[in-house]
């Protein structure tokens, strides 16, 4: 029987890794399989790709293909390792997918700062709690007949005008405007609306501090971060470019946008409704007449576009998303309790692990390589596509997001997929990975140093996936 379990194991996390890894085809070729909804095409001020390039070749994906030998796996990775020098401290865990052993460990069980690499568990958490294809709605209330409240509902890439086919900006604040004036239009005929309206805001799904106490005041002053609110424009963002400025109140901001668009349509439909200009908050959650929404994209997609361009924003809203989905309070320090507690369910090992965040922006913030390592073998291997389809989100070596310009050589172009982590003194890299004998690896690499450099020696983590691809290590 553990022979039988051990085989179905080796079975199904082949099977998935070629599934997974074999998508960079996606990314660099188009393709479309039969009975396959085809993605809306990003408009051209999304983060593009890189100019179309050759596929790459996929190693052979063999069920009897040989693991790497530990010793022989251990002399490649030290040397790549090592190359720091003095006041380089590096941690590491590379896991074989197939059979889930612990093929190398460097301390891979001392908890490290995990930067961005965070960001894959605030993933998992996000689809295991909320579901990959759930979409959040942003909606218009009347609350008295002169009173319209706009209520966030979790959604923080809504867009302006009628939305777009891109993941940031999907649902539109236009559109949901226009839906808005039309329904209210309806209920001055009827008598439950008046001549003036007023609008306000309803923040009330999070609660607490919309700053992390744990987050140096730099990350805001560098756009980093901003204050976290369940309703806000391009992840808080001025425009839908991934390096504008994000705005210092998100949730009015958007709000103020939304007040506009109100504003235009109902001068446009005539009948002398007036909408008045300024926007206030209210306390509490909204009793009242649903007037209109508007959807985002899933959270699937949100969570593809928060690993590929590694946004913050959107994984502090995730984590606090799932801190509700598990009917907690929707705070910073429930987000980050209820991705830790996610994680720890499903049977991965967390040891020393301590969240305050899900962003990985707090320097407090500490997870061990082999949490990490672990938690991409166990969405790999998971019987749920939703988890599998992790790994189709995590950016592509030289092809998207944040590894669009690393790891471009031809050895490994297209076959790493991972999560890139920079904060100061602190880079990670955690991801998966083909060898040349056509075995999959989990692997997490993690450097500080006290030099003050923002993400150091990211060249030293190329060179250590690079090493671990390329290498047949028997």
């Amino acid at each position: 029987m553990k022979q039988a379990l051990q085989f179905l194991r080796l079975g199904i996390a082949v099977l998935v890794a070629g599934l997974v890894l074999g998508l960079v085809a996606f990314f660099l070729v188009p393709v479309a399989f039969p009975g396959a909804a085809a993605e809306p095409a990003a408009e051209p001020r999304e983060p593009a790709l890189l100019a179309a390039a050759d596929p790459t070749a996929l190693p052979h994906l063999d069920p009897a293909s040989p693991a790497p030998s530990p010793a022989a796996l251990k002399a490649v990775l030290d040397a790549a390792l090592s190359s720091g020098g003095d006041g380089t401290t590096v941690t590491a865990t590379v896991i074989d997918v197939a059979g889930g052993e612990e093929l190398y460990s460097r301390s891979g069980g001392q908890p490290g700062i995990p930067a961005s690499s965070l960001k894959v568990l605030t993933a998992i958490a996000a689809i295991q709690e909320i579901g990959e294809d759930h979409r959040f709605t942003t909606k218009t209330m009347l609350k008295d007949p002169n009173t319209v409240v706009l209520v966030g509902g979790g959604d923080v890439l809504l867009g302006a005008g009628a939305g777009s086919a891109s993941i940031s900006g999907r649902a539109g604040l236009g559109t949901l405007a226009e839906r808005t004036a039309t329904a209210l239009r309806k209920a001055r005929a009827a008598g439950q609306a008046g001549e003036a309206v007023r609008i306000e805001l309803d923040e009330s799904l999070f609660a607490g501090a919309a700053l992390n106490p744990d987050w140096d005041a730099s990350l805001v002053t560098t756009h980093n971060i901003s204050p976290i609110s369940p309703i806000a424009m391009y992840g808080a963002r001025a425009t839908r470019d991934a390096k504008a400025a994000r705005v210092a109140d998100p949730g009015m901001h958007a709000a103020t946008v939304f007040a506009k668009e109100l504003r235009a349509a109902v001068a446009a439909a005539g009948g002398g409704m007036q909408v008045a200009a300024k926007v206030v908050r209210t306390g509490s959650g909204t009793p009242g007449t649903e007037l209109a929404s508007v959807a985002s994209a899933t959270v699937g997609e949100q969570v593809r576009f928060m690993l590929e361009v590694s946004d913050n924003y959107v994984a502090e809203v995730l984590g606090r998303l799932v801190a509700v989905a598990r009917e907690q309070p929707g705070d910073y320090s429930h987000g980050a309790a209820a991705v830790a507690q996610t994680i720890a369910g499903l049977g991965i090992d967390t040891t020393g692990m301590h969240l305050v965040d899900t962003s990985g922006l707090a320097g407090v913030t500490r997870v061990a390589p082999l949490t990490l390592a672990r938690a991409l073998e166990y969405a790999a291997t998971s019987e749920h596509a939703a988890l599998r389809n992790l790994s189709y989100r995590l950016p592509v070596a030289g092809a998207t997001g944040t590894l669009a310009s690393r790891l471009g050589s031809g050895g490994t172009r297209g076959v790493v997929r991972a999560k890139t982590g920079s904060l100061m003194e602190v880079s990670s890299l955690s991801g998966l990975t083909v060898t040349r004998d056509g075995r999959v690896l989990a692997f997490s690499f993690f450097v500080h140093t006290n030099d003050r450099t923002i993400a150091p020696h990211k060249g030293l983590l190329d060179a250590a996936a690079a090493a671990l691809t390329g290498c047949g290590c028997r």
